[in-house]
């Protein structure tokens, strides 16, 4: 998916989460929640994360192919592994902001391997990165954000 579409499902996600979960601290739980919604993509320099932070994905792409490692169960939860052990909060934004996003790249036709290494079996789906269909989709994704919001107020 494209970085809006990423940032667009990570804010509906959040938004939709607030409803449930009201953290301590409420705007860096959004920070941090957005961020991970856009992070996996640093391993590549094409990226809008990646050109931002070129030094860090240069590097990483040296290592790993987009959609790969950092494309994984094993980084969230690592997260959740580590949040939930020292009983700290804002590793939960973390986790699901990244699972937002590697659910939402598991939409795309060109999927992801989520359990890589150990399975290799790629989870695809049926959107075409940057078509026409995504589009439509980002737009009932602000359509979503717009009701989330207005049913917070």
């Amino acid at each position: 998916m494209m970085f809006k579409t990423h940032l667009a499902i990570g804010a509906l996600a959040g938004i939709t989460l607030f409803h449930y979960y009201i953290p301590e601290h409420p705007f860096l739980f959004a920070f941090i929640f957005l961020f991970a919604s856009i992070l996996p993509d640093i391993d590549t320099t094409k990226s809008v994360i990646g050109k931002r932070l070129w030094p860090v994905s240069s590097f990483l792409s040296i290592f790993t192919r987009h959609r790969g490692f950092f494309h994984t169960i094993w980084i969230p939860l690592a997260a959740f592994g580590i949040g939930f052990y020292f009983n700290i909060g804002l590793f939960a934004a973390f986790t699901m902001g990244y699972l937002v996003h590697l659910l939402s790249d598991a939409m795309t036709s060109e999927g992801i391997s989520l359990f890589s290494p150990v399975l290799k079996r790629r989870t695809k789906g049926f959107i075409k990165t940057g078509s026409a269909l995504e589009y439509v989709f980002l737009v009932f994704v602000c359509v979503g954000i717009g009701l989330q919001a207005a049913l917070s107020l």
